[in-house]
C-alpha cells in the first residue's frame, strides 16, 4: 500500500512541476523562447535527478520556474539551446546553494548567475566556471567579472583612506 501513495505523491509533484512549466513558457514565449511538452518533461526529468546528486529536496515551488523566468530576456539564450541550458542553469544552481549554506536567497542567486551568464555571452563557462565568492560579490556589487570587483574593492580601499 505505501507503494501506491509515494506514486501518488511523485505523481502530484510531476503535475505541479509541469504546470509552473506551462506558466513560465507563457512568459519566455514573448521572447521566443518555447518548451515543448516532451522538452517539459525532459526538464522535470533532470530536476528530480538534479536534486538526488545533490541531495536536496524541494519544497513549495521550484527554482526551475524561477530560472526560466529570469533567464527568457537575455539575448544569449537561444531556442536551440533553450532546454540544454536550462538544465545546466538548474544543475549549477543547486551546486552554489549547497556550497553557500543556504545564505544566499534563491531570487539572489539566480540574479548572479544571470549577471555572469550575459557578462560572458552566454557561456555556461562563465556561471559554472566561477567561484561562490565572485557570484556573492557580483550580487552584491552587480559585477560580472573578477577584475570589476577588484576595481570596486580598490575603489573602496581609496574611499577607506581619505576618510
Amino acid at each position: 500500500m505505501p507503494q501506491k501513495n509515494e506514486n501518488g505523491l511523485i505523481m502530484v509533484v510531476r503535475e505541479r512541476l509541469l504546470a509552473e512549466l506551462r506558466a513560465a513558457n507563457e512568459t519566455s514565449s514573448r521572447y521566443g523562447l518555447k518548451l515543448s511538452e516532451q522538452s517539459m518533461h525532459a526538464l522535470a526529468e533532470t530536476r528530480t535527478r538534479t536534486l538526488l546528486d545533490h541531495g536536496r529536496v524541494e519544497l513549495g515551488s521550484s527554482a526551475i520556474s524561477a530560472i526560466v523566468e529570469a533567464f527568457c530576456d537575455s539575448p544569449f539564450l537561444l531556442q536551440e539551446d533553450f532546454e540544454s541550458t536550462l538544465s545546466e542553469l538548474l544543475d549549477a544552481f543547486y551546486y552554489y546553494k549547497n556550497a553557500s549554506g543556504e545564505r544566499l536567497a534563491d531570487d539572489e542567486l539566480i540574479a548572479a548567475m544571470r549577471l555572469y551568464y550575459d557578462a560572458f555571452d552566454g557561456s555556461m563557462d562563465g556561471v559554472t566556471g566561477t567561484t561562490l565568492e565572485a557570484l556573492c560579490l557580483a550580487r552584491r556589487f552587480g559585477h560580472a567579472t573578477e577584475e570589476e570587483a577588484d576595481e570596486q574593492e580598490d575603489n573602496d580601499d581609496d574611499d577607506t583612506d581619505h576618510e
